[in-house]
């Protein structure tokens, strides 16, 4: 438990890219109040080694899909596959393995 860094963090912040059905979103860590030796704040999953996020897609109220998403910059960004076209989503996170 990092009560000082889990009252401090921000959410991710989500880039996305639409190209035909298939949406990619990237996820980029929020800074922590730790430095690392170069004294640059380090981003969270630096901090809380085990953390990764679950993106959900929603149409309306109703889950369609999830994808787990690991450390930004380090894996392929996450997919969301088959989209239908002229149709608004929701994209919600959740952090998991914050141990």
């Amino acid at each position: 438990f990092f009560p000082s860094l889990q009252q401090l963090w921000a959410p991710p912040k989500l880039s996305w890219l639409l190209q035909g059905h298939i949406l990619s979103i990237n996820i980029i860590m929020p800074l922590t109040p730790y430095r690392s030796k170069t004294g640059s704040y380090k981003p969270v999953d630096q901090v809380l080694l085990k953390l990764w996020y679950w993106l959900s897609l929603y149409e309306g109220d109703m889950l369609v899909q999830q994808v787990p998403c690991k450390r930004s910059g380090e894996e392929a960004p996450c997919t969301f596959w088959y989209l239908k076209p002229s149709t608004q989503y929701c994209i919600r996170t959740a952090a998991v393995g914050m141990a």
